[in-house]
């Protein structure tokens, strides 16, 4: 309660401050400081009212959990009194099991539904003597954090162990599913779209796209790509019929998004390796990073663009198909600078559960959203002239685009200081 609270009374805040005013064009150096103060205490707000962070917990009325570290005789007194037990394996490294520590374990809701259990925790900060330890047991792991659940007749039960972080109304609900057997595990990312459905995963990765074709960065490299199109106005150029403008547009999007699906399944591919390096506080801190310094840029501390001369090459080129499909490869990497945060979240999911259909599907879904208002204005000359120009719309696209990454920015550099 007390999270919503504050959550609540730092966005009001922070809008009524003006954080979400259109203004950037017009500030100062102090004065968008201002601005980047104002958008953090909603960014902190937000993470504070969709349960990304907490504020420190005031029940003092809990007993704290009473764990063994004695595994091998633990395991046993457990099945020879028919008792549940649980193995949490961390590390002094690792960001994910420290909050798991000090945030999922210490939460009254866990401590009650763990209170008749025998409750393990091995130390794996030396982490190879520690994995031939629990090899020794049948228990194979090569990733942190690792919590496995045991059934009374001491079996392993391998289809609820956990390798990430999770919340304590999640694993309350973990707790309850261990005590029924179950082969095969499901990844955070992949028990979500069980639970929501994959039609919704896609819409919100589609979503996502469109957005960032709206961003600073992407939107104005909207005349370019229409000079490469042919469907912008060019003295001496004869018009282009329909069809051809549907061909060369959807050429152009298949460009784009073949570029972010290689991406997609190449992350699949590394599997599970990186979700784990993502693990090290060192990279969970630059990953904090990164996303504040593009939180940054759209607040206008910093811009990245193209260089004019290729933005006046690209504007006077109208290949063929193949020429525009390069283009439409090569805009979708220029775009880093804006979709690359939202990227780089979705490829690390992608890693974690090592599916490659998943990676290929929800990359394909983010191309498509990006290509989305570039196909519509290749095919449509009406459209064309009609677009929004550049204004205050654009700077609240910014904001917003700051606020999502300035609360990304703030979950990472938690993970990263074990808070």
């Amino acid at each position: 309660m007390l999270d919503l609270a504050t959550g609540t009374i730092l966005v009001l805040a922070g809008a009524l401050l003006g954080a979400f005013k259109a203004d950037l064009s017009s500030l100062n150096t102090p004065l968008r400081l201002w601005k980047a103060v104002r958008v953090l205490m909603v960014a902190m707000g937000l993470a504070l009212l969709i349960g990304l962070v907490d504020l420190p917990s005031l029940d003092t009325d809990t007993s704290p959990l009473a764990w063994r570290s004695d595994v091998e005789s633990a395991l046993a007194d457990a099945k020879a009194q028919g008792r549940m037990a649980l193995l949490d394996c961390g590390a002094e490294w690792c960001a994910a099991c420290k909050e798991l520590e000090h945030e999922t374990f210490a939460d009254p809701r866990v401590m009650n539904s763990l209170k008749d259990w025998v409750l393990i925790r091995i130390d794996m900060t030396d982490f190879d003597p520690a994995q031939r330890r629990l090899a020794n047991l049948g228990i194979e792991l090569s990733a942190l954090p690792w919590v496995g659940f045991f059934l009374p007749d001491g079996r392993q039960n391998p289809g609820v162990v956990l390798t990430d972080f999770e919340k304590p109304s999640a694993f309350v609900r973990r707790i309850e599913n261990a005590r029924t057997y179950s082969e095969k595990s499901a990844s955070p990312v992949e028990t979500w779209i069980r639970e929501k459905g994959l039609f919704l995963a896609l819409l919100l990765v589609f979503a996502a796209g469109v957005g960032v074709s709206l961003t600073p960065c992407v939107y104005p490299m909207i005349p370019i790509t229409l000079g490469v199109l042919g469907a912008g106005t060019h003295a001496g150029q004869p018009a282009l019929s329909f069809g051809v403008r549907v061909a060369r547009a959807g050429v152009f999007v298949a460009g784009m998004v073949t570029t972010y699906a290689v991406l997609g399944v190449a992350s699949a591919l590394l599997g599970k390796g990186f979700g784990s390096w993502l693990q090290l506080p060192v990279v969970t801190l630059g990953m904090a990073a990164l996303f504040a310094s593009m939180a940054a840029s759209y607040l206008g501390f910093f811009r990245l663009d193209l260089p004019e001369s290729l933005k006046s090459r690209m504007g006077r080129r109208r290949g063929g198909l193949l020429g525009i499909a390069l283009v439409g490869g090569t805009t979708g990497l220029l775009a880093a600078p804006c979709a690359g945060p939202v990227v780089v979240g979705i490829l690390a999911l992608v890693s974690g559960t090592g599916d490659i259909a998943l990676g290929l599907l929800l990359m394909l879904a983010f191309g498509l959203g990006m290509g989305v208002l570039f196909f519509a204005l290749g095919v449509s000359t009406a459209l064309v002239s009609r677009r929004p120009r550049s204004g205050a719309w654009m700077e609240r696209v910014e904001v917003f685009f700051a606020l999502t990454l300035a609360v990304v920015a703030i979950y990472y550099a938690r993970l990263g200081l074990g808070l």
